[in-house]
């Protein structure tokens, strides 16, 4: 979910940069500035996130549920007040419900919980290794 998440960031990012004389000329709702800043920030947030997962830093696992809720916010934000109106608003909230049932199912599952831990376990200083470093 990270991965992906990262990867549209980037792609905003991208197609903003791409595109930015049209979204000036047109006069997006949002701007180019916006769309290019949003897309910066979500893959940085995004790479930082996904290399502590990958590390099994145990911030990783909790910084995923505000980095998903943060991203449904700005979802609904750009959607209410930034889009033209859409038939297919059942459909939306029903894709973020789903996304935020993942979410808290991913993080509270047994496997996730010990994946982390066990990293917590690792980076643990042996007591017997500093006793012998320090009569050494």
């Amino acid at each position: 979910m990270v991965l992906i998440h990262t990867a549209w960031g980037a792609a905003r990012l991208l197609a903003t940069l791409r595109s930015w004389r049209v979204l000036n000329e047109f006069e997006s709702g949002l701007g180019a500035w916006y769309l290019a800043a949003t897309g910066a920030g979500w893959s940085i947030a995004g790479g930082v996130l996904l290399s502590g997962i990958l590390r099994k830093r145990k911030w990783a696992s909790v910084v995923f549920v505000p980095f998903a809720s943060i991203s449904l916010l700005e979802y609904w934000l750009e959607r209410i007040f930034f889009e033209t109106s859409r038939s297919n608003l059942p459909f939306a909230a029903a894709c973020s419900v789903l996304i935020a049932a993942a979410v808290w199912i991913l993080t509270n599952l047994p496997g996730t919980q010990s994946y982390f831990a066990k990293s917590e376990e690792h980076e643990q200083p042996d007591e017997k290794s500093n006793s012998a470093r320090e009569t050494s």
